[in-house]
């Protein structure tokens, strides 16, 4: 029998290559019946093409998806406790617990993580001590001191910012993570939205505050185009994201950059607790698929340490597994930092439903509210009645 692989996380004539050339056959010496037939797709067409399998009822017997996917199409997923719980392959128990999130639905594993991202903030130490920082922002009052003090404004522009994130520091994905930070969750019991809540309001207001720390008012002009990292150039106190956006893991600036998991609000919030948001793509199995336990063993061999360990070393990106965390993750110390972060405080980025309307939802409100167009209140109103609207029309909710 041949199992079919959709593929959308790769690097050309190198990934592809290894699972064809390297993987594929190392896998057949063990089960010799079955063949491995890849897909490679792009994520401008991910969506379309695995629509049409589930809608045609066939496709790709492993489908690779990311992380705010099970949302969409966890209930047309294979449950694999059978094949991939701890009772039955107990190497799961390697994996992040963030990382599992991403790949559970309804108590069942759906897949295997095998790429993984978590975002935490990141700053240079000398410029901390600069504007008389000890140590990095750690609750949402000291935050907004730091990127105030933090900021140089010179003829109307920013010349250095004291936090960057994306855009004008209105990341829709940051103010989930501040939001599960003060304990808040994205949907109430019912699964209607929670933009209504306490968490939701406050964690929104601090992001105003913050930005204005940076952005006294819209007429300021953002940094000039960014040469790599802004921590390298300087340009930035502190950013919050991943290590794609940071300095090389071999520059000696390291040295000099120190990290936090997250901001919370104990005053208001007392069991508040820093959130390590983990981006995870991973493979799923359908359940059309007439290969469920096949597929199973090759997400288990695909998901060994060692090669997690080799495909996940090209993209620079963490293994999901902690067994994995050898050779160029045990070289840099600013992936070993990041990886007890996550390991800690981190939270996957998974069940994020209606993902792509939540976005434009988000960041057309946002917007809104951050330049002064509407105010706090009628912003998360908006939030909620527009987000309600979506999750009744795609039958999530009554």
């Amino acid at each position: 029998m041949t199992l079919r692989v959709m593929v959308v996380d790769y690097i050309k004539d190198k990934t592809d290559v290894w699972l064809e050339n390297e993987v594929v056959p190392a896998f057949q010496k063990e089960h010799p019946n079955i063949d491995v037939e890849f897909i490679y797709v792009n994520w401008g067409t991910l969506d379309e093409t695995v629509q049409g399998y589930f809608a045609a009822g066939d496709g790709a017997d492993i489908i690779n998806l990311g992380s705010e996917y099970i949302a969409a199409y966890g209930d047309r997923l294979a449950p694999l406790n059978a094949y991939l719980g701890e009772e039955a392959w107990p190497d799961i128990k390697q994996f992040v617990p963030a990382a599992l999130d991403t790949v559970t639905w309804k108590g069942e594993l759906r897949g295997l993580p095998w790429l993984t991202a978590p975002r935490a903030y990141m700053c240079r130490s000398d410029l901390l001590a600069e504007i008389g920082f000890e140590q990095p922002p750690r609750t949402f009052p000291e935050a907004i001191e730091e990127a105030r003090a933090g900021t140089i404004i010179e003829d109307g522009a920013l010349k250095r910012a004291g936090i960057v994130t994306t855009g004008r520091l209105d990341d829709w994905q940051e103010y989930i993570a501040l939001i599960w930070s003060l304990g808040g969750e994205l949907y109430k019991e019912n699964g209607e939205p929670a933009f209504d809540s306490p968490q939701a309001r406050d964690a929104l207001k601090f992001m105003y505050d913050r930005r204005r720390a940076v952005y006294p008012d819209e007429t300021i002009a953002d940094l000039p185009e960014a040469n790599g990292s802004r921590l390298a150039d300087g340009t930035a106190v502190c950013m919050w994201g991943n290590l794609w956006g940071a300095p090389p893991v071999d520059d000696p600036l390291w040295e000099q950059i120190v990290f936090s998991p997250g901001l919370t609000d104990p005053d208001n919030y007392p069991e508040s607790r820093p959130v390590v948001q983990v981006f995870n793509d991973w493979l799923a199995v359908p359940a059309y698929s007439k290969h469920v336990p096949e597929a199973a063993e090759f997400l288990k061999f695909l998901g060994s340490a060692e090669n997690l360990n080799r495909y996940n070393k090209d993209f620079g990106s963490f293994p999901p597994r902690t067994d994995a965390w050898f050779g160029y993750v045990e070289e840099a110390k600013p992936m070993q930092i990041m990886g007890d972060l996550m390991n800690e405080y981190g939270r996957g980025f998974a069940d994020i439903r209606e993902t792509a309307k939540l976005r434009e939802i988000l960041q057309r409100e946002m917007s809104a509210y951050f330049t002064d167009l509407q105010d706090l209140d009628t912003t998360l109103a908006n939030i909620q009645s527009a987000y309600t609207q979506v999750l009744q029309d795609a039958g999530m909710i009554q």
